[in-house]
């Protein structure tokens, strides 16, 4: 059973439940805040939300059962939940997933994901999964990633409680699913992944590369192949998508 903790202001959802996980045991926690006065996207960039307009929680989950060589798995099985929800919340739009586990709608950003997960030797232990999703804001920074929120495709509010509710509930039934079916969790995140199996334009080193995109591989590198067929794998911030 989820236990939800709201607060008004929060440096980071994330911080918070990392900072009581030594204290107390706080796996099926959802914590959200309408402010975060310091929450983080990856790589720790910063995060644009405004204060009450979207949801900004994080949910910490047992994920003991998962090989550490294999948490990638939960990258892609927490987007595929979020995705789950906005397909039937907006059944004719098509929404997909920007590796890592970025959400977009087209070419903008609609949602982030920030996972902090413990170790015990060689298995997962506790995940701490942060959600930042544009729910109700109608103006933003222009930010290189362009984002967009839920009520500027609508032009409808979201009530953010139920949302949130949803969500959580459908992130429990994809980890949940990693126990017995991964692979239709890999399937599943590769049909929703942004530009796969397509040409497109990216900087490395500085340098820009038209690259076709030909998967992930088991460590959850992205997999692409140049104009001359050489095959190459990079890590998060190796490689910048070009939009």
């Amino acid at each position: 059973m989820l236990q939800y903790h709201h607060f008004d202001t929060l440096d980071s959802t994330n911080a918070y439940l990392q900072r009581l996980q030594s204290e107390t045991d706080i796996r099926d926690w959802v914590v959200s805040a309408d402010e975060q006065t310091a929450g983080k996207g990856m790589g720790n960039n910063g995060w644009e939300s405004e204060v009450g307009k979207n949801l900004t929680f994080s949910l910490a989950v047992d994920t003991g059962f998962l090989p550490a060589e294999r948490q990638f798995l939960l990258s892609e099985a927490v987007p595929l939940g979020i995705v789950e929800v906005l397909d039937k919340l907006l059944p004719t739009e098509k929404f997909s997933i920007k590796w890592p586990n970025d959400l977009y709608y087209g070419n903008r950003k609609l949602a982030g994901i920030l996972i902090n997960s413990t170790i015990k030797a060689n298995m997962m232990d506790l995940s701490i999964i942060g959600i930042g999703l544009n729910v109700n804001q109608m103006q933003f920074k222009d930010w290189p990633t362009h984002p967009i929120s839920l009520k500027m495709i609508t032009g409808k509010d979201y009530d953010l409680q139920p949302l949130m509710e949803q969500i959580a509930a459908h992130i429990i039934k994809k980890v949940e699913l990693l126990k017995s079916n991964p692979t239709a969790i890999e399937q599943a995140y590769l049909k929703r992944l942004f530009r796969y199996q397509t040409w497109a334009d990216y900087e490395v080193d500085g340098k820009a590369l038209r690259l076709f995109m030909t998967g992930i591989d088991a460590f959850g590198r992205l997999q692409l192949v140049d104009e001359q067929q050489t095959l190459h794998c990079y890590e998060i911030k190796q490689i910048k998508f070009l939009v």
